[in-house]
């Protein structure tokens, strides 16, 4: 019975502390969710100790300078540090909504930040609101949480008259003096160059008095005989600006007959009368306009935020299966497709395609432990996708590629590894998907067909073949090597001589590797290059004769593997097999169970680099200082989970510290 009652009691604290989380407060129709979990955070790390680290020391003393206020640790701003904060991004036509909810763990306290704004500071009841200075955005909290809102209107929305209008906002463009006079006067320049054109907006129709202007040239017999709009009134708009071309004989043009009253807009064309400070007015008026109608919306959306229950986001089944309560930060965005598509209105056919069609939400989290840092990634797939990307990814790297690692002195490696047969099987299906909209369901055939082309044209198994899919890059030094290359100097009289200067190159040590079942097309190729002097051959170990690269490549077929480097000597000890294999377990089990794997070991990298290309002794010392307490860092991708497809990354942190976040802080 005792067990029954303390498993109620556990389940009903569980179950209020979710109901007090803020997520409740995120609706479920949110764009983007980052959260940052206070209480995993201050497990590694006391507040005391982050007021008295440098970080922390730096942003008190900058908030008490800002705020004018004395503040001894982060504990004084009144925020609840044990919960989780949360920001999110609500999307529509008008407006993006920027959220901040923060937890309060003593209203009294905050409000002491804010109180000595007055004119902006409002408090009703429990409700408190502040304004920010610059009308922006706004804060509104209550005892519990805080909640923080701008937002970006969206100049498409306005640039819609009938939209506009509803809110009496005017779209106000620049036209200066000289806009208007060169409309009154086109017919006396079209008269004369005849492909300029204009396009006129008059606010009311008015009769203007006509004038005749005739046109005369010498060059043709023919004369050309418009008529001239004067009188037009100040809102006419052109267009399309009108400059001159170039009049090569001033002889040839003869103008006749003007009036005065064209003569008198020809002199305005000449020296304009600048109207920007009027525009500038105007268009400060209708920015006002619009601050303060974001300001009311935004207004109206955090109140919602603060008083309002609706569905929150801990109904969305795709946010939730993205959790994990062990993380310290998370973000979670809805949608690949819709990311594309609110980010690309203005490309018009292009930015209505597909091109994401078939991903879905995207996370990412961040994990912190006594050993490292680790933000894990994750992509969810449509079903068609993820079956797709299973066939390809249904593939281990050549195990023979570990034979070629010595994981003393590698600074870094990647390798990866793909079913090429499956992937070439896929590819018209995404090109269809991803670029089908652009042509429109108009050309859906013709996509069909050439999809089918390009599938008979290739064979797939004969190209898997050729080419398996996996390879392996590897650096394993630093080398200095004077190189030679070609400058030019002049003489006194600017006469260019061309020179072959000398100069130290710090180049890496590589070895790239890739498996082959079929090695004829490339023997066909060296055979060829031999024949042309491009390539040269001592004891089956091929060097390639290009005179303008700054290293030398040599390469090797052996095993079923092609083999390129820049190491004479490791080529040469890979053919007589005395290579010198030492690969560590961790380094063999990251190449060995993933289809994609990234290794940086920066100790490797200490004293490798030449001081005089770092910026000298001093920048060179701390650079290796640095690099001396990194530990390796890691890329991997992991198998896909149901249709989910997911990567980590992640930092060692040397011996000496007690977990991530401290070793971050130091």
């Amino acid at each position: 019975m005792k067990k029954i009652l303390i498993a109620i009691t556990l389940f009903l604290t569980v179950k209020g502390v979710i109901a007090q989380d803020l997520v409740k407060k995120i609706p479920t129709n949110a764009f983007t969710v980052a959260t940052i979990k206070g209480d995993n955070l201050f497990k590694l790390m006391f507040v005391k100790d982050f007021d008295e680290s440098f970080l922390g020391k730096k942003f008190l003393t900058g908030a008490s300078k800002s705020l004018d206020k004395n503040f001894n640790s982060i504990e004084d701003f009144g925020i609840n540090l044990d919960k989780s904060m949360y920001y999110f991004n609500q999307l529509n036509d008008s407006i993006t909504y920027h959220h901040f909810l923060i937890p309060i763990k003593d209203a009294n306290k905050f409000d002491e930040l804010i109180k000595s704004k007055e004119s902006r500071f409002e408090k009703k009841g429990e409700v408190r609101t502040y304004i920010l200075p610059d009308s922006s955005g706004i804060l509104m909290w209550n005892n519990t949480m805080l909640c923080g809102v701008n937002g970006s209107i969206k100049s498409s929305f306005f640039a819609d008259s009938t939209k506009s209008a509803k809110y009496g906002i005017k779209d106000i463009r620049y036209q200066n003096e000289y806009d208007q006079t060169a409309v009154a006067v086109d017919s006396a320049t079209v008269a004369t160059y005849p492909d300029t054109t204009y396009t006129e907006e008059v606010a009311a129709p008015v009769a203007p008095p006509k004038v005749k202007k005739k046109v005369a040239t010498t060059k043709g017999k023919k004369k050309v005989t418009t008529k001239a709009k004067t009188g037009a009134k100040k809102t006419l708009k052109k267009k399309k600006q009108y400059t001159p071309p170039p009049v090569a004989d001033a002889e040839a043009v003869e103008v006749v007959d003007v009036p005065m009253a064209a003569d008198a807009a020809v002199e305005a064309v000449a020296a304009p009368t600048d109207d920007y400070d009027e525009y500038q007015q105007a268009r400060a008026e209708q920015d006002a306009k619009k601050k303060k109608l974001a300001l009311e919306w935004i207004t109206d959306h955090a109140a919602k935020i603060l008083n309002t229950d609706y569905e929150s986001i801990d109904k969305n089944k795709s946010y939730t299966e993205s959790l994990d309560q062990s993380a310290i930060a998370s973000l979670w965005v809805s949608s690949l497709q819709d990311v594309y598509g609110s980010v690309a209105p203005e490309f018009g056919t292009y930015g209505k395609a597909n091109i994401m069609k078939g991903y879905g939400s995207l996370n990412a989290k961040l994990f912190m432990d006594k050993t490292s840092f680790r933000i894990s990634t994750g992509l969810e797939l449509a079903k068609e996708q993820a079956d797709a990307y299973k066939k390809i990814m249904n593939k281990k790297i050549n195990k023979n590629f570990l034979k070629y690692v010595n994981s003393e002195k590698a600074i870094g490696f990647m390798g990866y590894s793909i079913d090429t047969k499956a992937y070439l099987e896929e590819f018209p299906k995404f090109m269809k998907q991803a670029y089908g909209s652009f042509l429109g369901a108009s050309m859906e055939q013709e996509i069909e067909i050439g999809s089918d082309l390009f599938s008979l044209i290739l064979d797939e198994e004969a190209v898997s073949k050729v080419v398996k899919g996996d390879a392996l890059f590897v650096i394993n030094g630093l080398n200095s090597k004077e190189v030679t290359y070609t400058s030019y100097d002049y003489d006194d009289d600017y006469n260019r001589k061309e020179v072959t200067k000398t100069k130290k190159e710090t180049l890496p040590d590589f070895l790239f590797m890739f498996s082959s079942e079929d090695t004829r097309l490339f023997n066909k190729l060296i055979n060829y290059g031999i024949n042309k002097k491009l390539v040269s051959v001592d004891q089956n170990v091929y060097k390639i004769a290009a005179k303008q690269s700054p290293v030398d490549i040599y390469f090797l077929i052996k095993d079923g593997i092609v083999f390129f480097g820049n190491s004479l000597t490791e080529i040469q000890s890979i053919s007589n097999n005395s290579y010198r294999t030492n690969i560590s377990k961790p380094h063999k089990n990251l190449l060995a169970k993933n289809n994609f794997s990234f290794l940086f070991n920066a100790k490797n990298l200490v004293g490798k680099v030449p001081d005089e290309e770092i910026g000298g002794k001093e920048t060179a010392a701390k650079f290796n200082e640095t690099l001396g307490k990194m530990g390796n860092i890691y890329m991997k991708s992991n198998p896909i989970k149901g249709n989910i497809v997911s990567a980590d990354i992640s930092a060692e942190i040397p011996n000496g510290h007690e977990n991530a976040l401290k070793y971050l802080f130091s």
